[in-house]
């Protein structure tokens, strides 16, 4: 079976060997980039599983190639940055990123977060499909139905367009904004408040019927289906 393979993007050459020999360590293959341009062809050229992107390789910066790749891709974004501020995280998140790391980084640390992103890749959403599947839970985008593990589960309409968004990509942050587009003919959206406690009630449901806790809200960004572990 093919190793699975993972584009590093940074412009120091030192950080890129050491990403390059942790990762070889574990058993992955690595193609490196030094600029977003070159990022961006190899990212269509290889079609990486992974990719550990880093924030200032100058331009396009890592915001850039982040938001260029999410037009036509889901494939998990890690963000590297030598900085630490929360404001930098948030951003991250809010371009389409999976996970953030700030430099510098222990190999441990690094290989299991790339590891977590496999593995959430793994889980095997089919997204347009007529059924997506996540752990034990799916949703039928005919019936609207949501069954968890053997229980159906009801929603309302808001709930379904809610949870339907968060299951076509469950490790990517979705900002409030996109939450309210995605939902917004559903109700009167007039306060951050409503689309929590429209969280809250979904956490629940899923709960009740005994399925995995779901629905992580990113501080002052928005929500995912799947928190990283």
């Amino acid at each position: 079976m093919q190793r699975e393979l993972v584009l590093v993007v940074d412009d120091n050459a030192d950080i890129r060997h050491f990403v390059r020999t942790s990762l070889e360590e574990e058993g992955l293959r690595v193609i490196e980039a030094d600029d977003g341009s070159s990022a961006l062809s190899k990212f269509h050229d290889s079609k990486p599983s992974v990719i550990i992107l880093d924030l200032s390789i100058g331009q396009p910066d890592g915001f850039e190639v982040c938001r260029e790749i999410r037009k036509t891709s889901t494939v998990p974004i890690i963000m590297l940055t030598n900085r630490g501020e929360e404001m930098d995280e948030a951003m991250c998140l809010a371009a389409g990123a999976d996970d953030y790391i700030t430099k510098p980084v222990s190999s441990r640390i690094l290989n299991l977060r790339v590891t977590t992103q496999l593995r959430h890749r793994s889980l095997g959403v089919v997204i347009g499909a007529t059924v997506l599947e996540v752990e034990n839970l799916s949703l039928n985008t005919e019936s609207r139905e949501l069954i968890v593990g053997t229980e159906r589960v009801a929603l309302t309409k808001t709930e379904y367009d809610f949870f339907r968004l968060l299951m076509e990509q469950p490790t990517r942050v979705f900002t409030r904004e996109q939450v309210i587009e995605a939902i917004g003919g559903s109700v009167d959206f007039s306060s951050d408040h409503l689309l929590d406690t429209h969280a809250s009630r979904l956490r629940l449901k899923i709960k009740a019927a005994g399925g995995p806790r779901v629905i992580s809200a990113i501080r002052g960004v928005g929500y995912r289906l799947i928190p990283l572990q």
